[in-house]
């Protein structure tokens, strides 16, 4: 059974241990995950995956995947895609106008959506 006192403190250890953070970096809900941890494209996804396992939550729903956790709208995203796309071209390339918007996600967002996400499952 999990806990439901899951602290800051607790959740950063995960981060740190997961994504293999020097302990010399601070990881405080602010840090983002792009810009601070280097976090992006598929092993941001893959860190979402590991937090629902370790936590177990559901953060992504087979309807809206992350959209509805996170208030992504439409053309927003959590993390950028890495580089080159199979067909050789650059993603940026492919949205012409559209282009994705990547918000700015934190360890903090992170950690609210797995309390939340505990909540409501209780």
């Amino acid at each position: 059974m999990l806990r439901d006192d899951l602290t800051f403190d607790e959740f950063a250890i995960f981060v740190r241990e997961y994504l293999s953070v020097s302990d010399r970096k601070s990881i405080r809900p602010e840090s983002r995950f792009e810009r601070d941890l280097g976090v992006t494209g598929d092993d941001g996804n893959d860190l979402l995956e590991a937090t629902e396992r370790r936590f177990g939550v559901s953060l992504c729903s087979e309807e809206t995947g992350v959209r509805e956790t996170f208030n992504l709208g439409p053309n927003e995203y959590l993390f950028h895609s890495e580089g080159i796309g199979p067909d050789g071209m650059a993603p940026s390339l492919l949205f012409g106008p559209t282009t994705p918007i990547v918000r700015e996600f934190t360890v903090g967002d992170l950690f609210g959506a797995v309390r939340n996400a505990r909540s409501a499952e209780q």
